[in-house]
């Protein structure tokens, strides 16, 4: 269709996309104000069928859109039908969409992918509250004004739920790497299916790259709706969480609401903003005595356990004192016990009858091969019965774990991690408990290294590496060795924490190691000491290239340098 310069009373200025329909830059002439026209296109030679339920889709999406006042939400002025041409008037908007930022800059710093994905739910919670589900939430409708504020656009697939639906049983439609696997499988959907969305672009903002990959659509489909997605060392636990719980296959296992998922969120970012260093004076450590699971000290934010699964690390050794199996008065659940060996499918009188049976049919080995075979089968059967309930009590414990987790009772839940690892027979529930073990053993000693009580979270530290290599543990570890007074112990370990880690976390744990190091070098010359000093200040440019703290380093290198040559 030939681009015109006039649609009604808008004027045309230019095209800014054209997909399934096309997107205009205009100017309404009344008002003299800046708007954008989404004009619906028909492909060519469409049935009248096809046309009109092109053009009932592009009605609903106006009415969708329309019902919606939100910061959040696009927001839409008009609809309008000209000579046989249907277009939508809405909001111009400055600025770029999620993907065109994500193209330009890469994986985004937590603190900025939660900021706009707050937003997200934001405008996400008022679409459901008004019966709206938008079905195609993906980082080319998520739109970032030069102000950061964020804007949810095209509703064009969106449900209405007071309204009859459009889309036939197996009928599917979205964006198949962001769709939920009930959206995939062409079933039901509410409201967690957008949240399995935002899941999606959270993981991208986070990491750089989909979580759910493949060279179809076919493969990428089967991997939503079948598979997980790998733990990438530079996503910090407790996004991790909340990215596995919005991923659940299961909707109901997902967050329950858009509001609720955003609070998570919140709560994970400020896990990740309290300083893992105590700024108070130093003191001598208390003697040595592991506190109740619920002890005394102050308790951090809740926030639930880890999502599964994670790649199995390397056999971790299991937990010894002083982490003690917590007592009946704690309520702690019961330990988990694997269920005792299958019964005898049959009893002996009927072992009997079917020998006796057996051997006067003997005659009839055809016979005889169907019975042995029924009996065969229904062994199998029961077996895999059985490994099913196996299965059902270890989600019954994890669940336990979580919420215990949740409620930042962290020992516990790694005790039950720990329990459901070494108990679990199948590699579907064993690979999960490892890093989950380790996850809850670092929240423990991030009380604990609160609580002042530095030994025992070291230990606590050393406890979770062992189950899986966690970043925010070597970094606990460099707190307590900060807080002890042990600068070269904090420089290896927040090195481990880098080697561990991804893109602006590593670089973060770098600069603490630099830092850490420009101290023992300025302690070093205040103490007259110049060659200690000097390496390790060379040693700090050496760990965070680049950084302001490496500029300093190097800085101070040069100056004591000329000091010692004038000597």
């Amino acid at each position: 269709m030939a681009l015109e310069t006039v649609l009604g009373h808008y004027r045309i200025i230019r095209e800014i996309a054209r997909s399934n329909d096309v997107v205009y830059e205009a100017v309404d002439t009344r008002i003299n104000r800046r708007v954008a026209i989404k004009e619906l296109l028909m492909p060519p030679g469409a049935s009248d069928a096809v046309r009109q339920d092109r053009i009932a889709r592009f009605q609903r999406e106006a009415r969708a859109a329309g019902s919606l006042t939100h910061p959040n939400i696009v927001t839409i002025f008009e609809t309008e039908e000209e000579h046989g041409r249907y277009f939508i008037v809405m909001e111009y908007l400055e600025g770029d969409n999620l993907r065109q930022k994500m193209d330009r800059e890469g994986a985004l710093l937590p603190e900025e992918a939660v900021h706009i994905a707050a937003q997200v739910l934001d405008g996400l919670a008022h679409a459901h509250s008004k019966g709206v589900i938008h079905r195609d939430i993906k980082p080319e409708n998520v739109h970032i004004l030069p102000t950061g504020l964020v804007k949810i656009t095209d509703f064009g697939i969106a449900r209405l739920k007071h309204e009859p639906n459009l889309t036939m049983d197996g009928q599917i439609f979205g964006t198949p790497s962001y769709m939920s696997p009930e959206q995939v499988q062409g079933g039901a959907i509410d409201e967690r299916s957008d949240l399995f969305s935002v899941g999606v672009i959270l993981f991208e903002m986070l990491v750089g790259y989909k979580p759910f990959q493949g060279d179809s659509v076919i493969t990428i489909t089967y991997n939503i709706v079948h598979t997980e997605p790998h733990s990438p060392p530079s996503v910090p636990a407790p996004l991790e969480w909340v990215i596995r719980k919005a991923l659940r296959k299961s909707p109901a296992e997902r967050f329950s609401s858009a509001e609720e998922m955003k609070q998570a969120l919140l709560n994970a970012l400020e896990q990740l903003k309290a300083p893992p260093v105590i700024a108070t004076p130093m003191v001598p450590p208390p003697p040595y005595t592991m506190p109740a699971p619920t002890g005394g000290y102050p308790q951090p934010t809740p926030v639930p356990a880890p999502g599964y699964p994670y790649p199995a690390p390397s056999a971790p050794t299991q937990i010894p004192a002083p982490y003690p199996t917590p007592s009946p008065t704690n309520s702690a659940p019961a330990p988990y016990l694997p269920p005792p060996p299958p019964k005898p499918v049959l009893s002996p009188a009927t072992r009997q009858f079917l020998g006796t049976l057996l051997g006067v049919m003997l005659i009839g080995g055809a016979i005889l091969g169907v019975v042995i075979l029924g009996v065969f089968s229904a062994t199998r059967a029961y077996q895999e019965y059985q490994l099913q309930q196996i299965d059902e009590k270890i989600a019954v414990r994890a669940k336990e774990a979580e919420k215990l987790y949740g409620q930042g009772r962290y020992l516990e839940a790694a005790q039950i991690y720990d329990e459901l690892y070494r108990s679990a027979q199948s590699s579907k529930w064993k690979e999960e408990f490892r890093r989950n073990t380790a996850s809850a053993l670092t929240m423990y000693g991030n009380q604990l290294l609160e609580a002042r009580r530095y030994d025992e979270a070291m230990l606590a530290y050393q406890r979770a590496i062992q189950y899986a290599p966690l970043p925010e543990a070597y970094a606990g570890m460099a707190a307590v060795e900060q807080q002890l007074g042990n600068r070269e112990g904090a420089v290896s370990h927040w090195a481990s924490a880098a080697q561990h880690s991804r893109g602006a976390q590593a670089q973060e744990y770098q600069r603490n190691a630099a830092r850490a190091q420009i101290a023992i070098g300025d302690e070093a010359y205040r103490r007259g000491d110049l060659q200690r000093a000097l390496q390790a200040w060379q040693t700090a440019v050496e760990l965070a290239p680049g950084t302001a703290e490496a500029k300093e380093a190097q800085r101070k290198f040069e100056q004591a340098l000329q000091e010692l040559l004038s000597r």
